[in-house]
């Protein structure tokens, strides 16, 4: 037995190095979407093979392109020419040797002509696929480019007509559009500037004659540009987050989301067979997008020191070639990285393919292979949930759209079986409420003549009577007589402490049911909500405006007690109370066809509200109109100020607790 455990034990410590080899994985983790957009881990979706042209010097690959035959094509701005090297990455010949300058972009078209931006000399130069010189497109001398305007050209690309779009540098117009000829046609894919609530005031607030001095505020000038095989034009934008990925149709508008990353560092985009965006950024990280600028991936990252293969120091160029490998320039290690895609990204690819051109039910099997290896997979329940409603299966796309948080797959489906619920059950319906209907006039005439509903009547009448019962219904006099109801609230006391209380309970009741329980549809409340956090962002708020309004009121004259904001506060939000759940339950039942039902009935009940508050604060401190409102600022105001106070404070406690808590750590050690 002693010597079988040492063969077990030594058999042990050998297989643990070669798990550890076997386990070990890229030196980068992989993220995806999850189905609430959260940013999440998942399976590796590329990995890094090697380098390309590896036995060749390259000093500093400033840009690389992938033809349509796989060969390889790499500005070397250091050296001042283009590599060019076939599909398996073995050296074929220099371009541009001697008559370059400054490299900066490079394109070749359907004709194998090579076309070169090149910073340094101001000008486009295309180079036969032998590598000699055809043409130079300098400067456009159209009065339309502008003669003040600066022709840098950085990036270069042509459709399939030989139209020339060129990325030139500080160009706030867009895309200079150049003819085959060298002719400027125009400029393309201008930018948008950045909107912002400061300088919607500005304007808002500003004289047209100071606006024009004030605001010259230009677009930011594209710094990249793609091409895909339908001839569409994509573009990326540093140092910006609104639209700094954009998806250009003939004319020149954006087809994708404006917020579709917040990456402001974005230096290359490249476009597959299939229409993904692979974007790489100067941090190292490497984004991939559906066409529908859904995200896929989010991999590689910086280099550490460790010079390991799939990270990067200065990455300035991305490509993929027509077998889906994918290559990195990166400018300070003279470097070209290739990565592979896996089995994981090839099923999630083969899926997309599918599900784009409408093939829902072919493509669900590879979403249900992608889902066992990640089920939180956000787009691949939404696909799914798109094969089941094809196959009419509108339960189960209910699920998967939920899952994905896709509200308009949701609804879609959510009608489908609204429609066939109502035509199993829209005459039982009818009939019960038909049936009710004429069962209530019944009794009401038969009341009339024998009264035998006169002993219901004074027991109800009995409960109404008792005092808390009548403060609680005093709720319902708001409605219609909201300056008269606070009057006798304020004068006659119709309303007490205790009923106040009893209807705040009833308020956040209502208000965790409506947050919690409001259809999927209209729901806002994110994943990772939480009823202690739900009840602070109610209770909050009404405690700082009950405090801080007495507080203002006290000194600007204001007749209210405490005890009256309190009590007129609860009893302003009346139409919230009755009408909240009413909206709750409707939500349920509604489409986003429907919506405007909700959101119309939601803000008329917010508005009512604010009136009524409005009412309050006028009546029980006995102000005129402007003094109210000029209530309602101060009181605003002050809650701002009691927040910011209450943060400085903890800031402080949290502090002197720290360093007490040090002072005696440290006295317990030396003593």
């Amino acid at each position: 037995m002693k010597r079988i455990a040492q063969f077990v034990a030594l058999l042990v410590f050998l297989l643990v190095p070669i798990s550890t080899i076997a386990s070990a994985s890229v030196p980068y983790k992989t993220e995806t979407l999850s189905a609430d957009g959260q940013t999440i881990e998942t399976q590796t979706a590329y990995t890094p093979v090697g380098t390309l042209l590896p036995n060749f010097e390259i000093m500093n690959p400033e840009d690389i392109f992938a033809d349509a035959k796989g060969n390889l094509y790499v500005v070397d701005s250091g050296a001042k020419k283009v590599v060019m090297a076939d599909k398996n990455g073995n050296f074929v010949r220099e371009i541009g040797k001697g008559v370059l300058n400054s490299p900066t972009g490079v394109y070749v078209d359907e004709n194998e002509k090579i076309y070169v931006a090149d910073y340094g000399e101001e000008k486009v130069f295309r180079f036969s696929k032998d590598g000699k010189v055809e043409a130079e497109f300098g400067k456009p001398d159209s009065p339309l480019f502008g003669k003040s305007s600066s022709f840098k050209p950085q990036k270069v690309a042509v459709d399939r007509r030989g139209s020339i779009y060129v990325i030139s540098e500080g160009s706030t117009n867009g895309i200079v559009q150049l003819s085959k000829d060298g002719d400027f046609l125009g400029y393309y894919g201008v930018n948008s500037t950045e909107a912002s609530f400061g300088s919607f005031l500005q304007q808002l607030l500003t004289s047209e004659s100071k606006k024009a001095r004030m605001f010259m505020k230009t677009p930011p000038a594209p710094d990249n540009i793609a091409l895909d095989e339908q001839g569409l034009v994509y573009s990326v934008t540093e140092g910006t987050t609104n639209e700094v990925i954009k998806k250009l149709n003939v004319a020149g508008k954006n087809m994708l989301f404006p917020d579709i990353s917040e990456e402001k560092s974005l230096q290359d985009i490249a476009i597959d067979k299939k229409g993904n965006m692979f974007v790489v950024s100067s941090t190292g990280e490497i984004y991939e997008y559906d066409s529908f600028g859904n995200l896929l991936f989010i991999f590689g990252g910086k280099d550490d020191g460790t010079n390991r293969l799939g990270l990067f120091k200065q990455p300035t160029g991305i490509t993929i070639d027509s077998d889906g490998r994918l290559y990195v320039t990166d400018k300070e290690r003279g470097m070209i990285q290739v990565f592979e895609s896996t089995a994981f990204s090839k099923q999630v690819h083969e899926g997309i393919a599918l599900f784009k051109e409408g093939r829902y039910v072919e493509s669900q099997k590879y979403w249900e292979e992608v889902l066992k290896m990640n089920s939180s997979f956000g787009l691949a329940h939404s696909a799914m949930g798109s094969a089941y409603y094809k196959q009419q299966d509108y339960d189960k796309a209910l699920e998967e759209y939920q899952f994905a948080n896709d509200v308009y797959g949701y609804s879609d489906s959510f009608w489908e079986v609204r429609h066939a619920w109502m035509q199993e059950n829209l005459e039982s319906v009818l009939f019960t409420v038909i049936f009710l209907a004429i069962l209530y006039y019944v009794l009401k005439a038969v009341d009339k003549k024998k009264g035998i509903l006169d002993q219901p009547k004074r027991s109800i009448g009995t409960f109404k009577n008792k005092r808390l019962i009548g403060e609680l219904l005093f709720l319902f006099k708001f409605f219609r007589h909201p300056i008269d109801s606070f009057y006798y609230l304020k004068k006659k006391r119709y309303a007490s402490v205790l009923s106040a209380t009893i209807l705040y309970v009833l308020l956040i009741v209502e208000y965790i049911y409506s947050r919690f329980y409001t259809g999927f549809i209209f729901n806002t409340v994110s994943s990772d909500a939480n009823l202690f956090g739900e009840l602070l962002l109610l209770l909050v708020p009404l405690a700082l405006f009950i405090v801080v309004n007495y507080l203002v009121s006290t000194i600007n004259d204001g007749e209210g007690r405490l005890k009256d904001i309190y009590i007129g506060t609860i009893y302003s939000l009346a139409p919230f109370l009755v009408f909240s759940p009413i909206l709750t339950l409707l939500s349920n039942v509604l489409t986003y066809n429907e919506a405007f039902v909700y959101i119309f009935s939601i803000r008329i009940i917010y508005a009512w509200c604010l009136i009524i508050l409005f009412i309050m604060l006028k009546e029980i401190h006995n102000y005129t109109f402007s003094d109210t409102i000029r209530n309602i600022f101060v009181t605003l105001f002050g809650m701002v100020i009691m927040l910011l106070v209450v943060f400085i404070v903890f800031v402080l406690i949290d502090q002197v607790y720290d360093f007490v808590y040090s002072i005696i750590k440290e006295a317990v050690l030396r003593v």
